[in-house]
């Protein structure tokens, strides 16, 4: 016996310490079944009522995960507040499919078409930055979007030599990113008098 004034946690149990029923019997494994003399005619019945039991019904056949996810307890216990409103959209969306389209089509669509608008929502912000605020002289950070000169072309009138159009035949002209095309001067950061 250990001392009663020592710590003894109780030993670990996947059950929590409630135990276990085991209704398959001692007769799980098929070599005692064949053991003469051990497997008599009320195990046989004990047998055939429990392999009975694991037969599912037409209902429990037809039952599928999805639906699982339709019940709002189940919900309520694996996700949060957040995400459950997050999500609410998308799970009507997929109702309403499911007569037409099935459950795995449903489920699918629903999600194909809400990863499709999250790259949509991307795909249109990164055009509009690149559009309007890529480029710019006035920025030092972000993207800065650069062009090289266009090929000359047969029906170019300066063809077969360059364009003039497209020359930079000044220093200022590189890297120019708009600077040449500002409306107002410069203003300087500190006075240009003292008074």
């Amino acid at each position: 016996m250990s001392d009663p004034n020592v710590y003894n946690p109780p030993k670990s149990d996947q059950f929590f310490g409630k135990g276990t029923v085991n209704s398959q019997g001692p007769f799980v494994d098929v070599r005692q079944r064949v053991a003469p003399g051990l497997f008599t005619d009320i195990d046989r019945e004990w047998r055939a009522k429990w392999l009975k039991a694991q037969e599912l019904t037409a209902r429990e056949k037809a039952f599928h995960f999805y639906y699982l996810w339709d019940n709002p307890d189940f919900r309520k216990a694996r996700l949060n507040p957040i995400r459950r409103v997050w999500q609410a959209p998308g799970e009507a969306f997929e109702r309403a499919l499911r007569p037409a389209m099935g459950l795995q089509k449903a489920f699918l669509t629903k999600w194909f078409v809400g990863k499709g608008m999250w790259l949509l929502s991307f795909s249109i912000a990164a055009a509009y930055y690149a559009q309007n605020n890529a480029g710019s002289w006035m920025t030092k950070g972000g993207w800065k979007a650069k062009s090289s000169k266009p090929a000359t072309m047969a029906d170019n009138p300066h063809y077969p030599k360059k364009d003039p159009k497209w020359e930079r035949n000044t220093p200022e002209k590189y890297m120019d990113q708009g600077f040449s095309k500002r409306v107002e001067g410069l203003k300087t950061s500190t006075p240009t008098t003292h008074d």
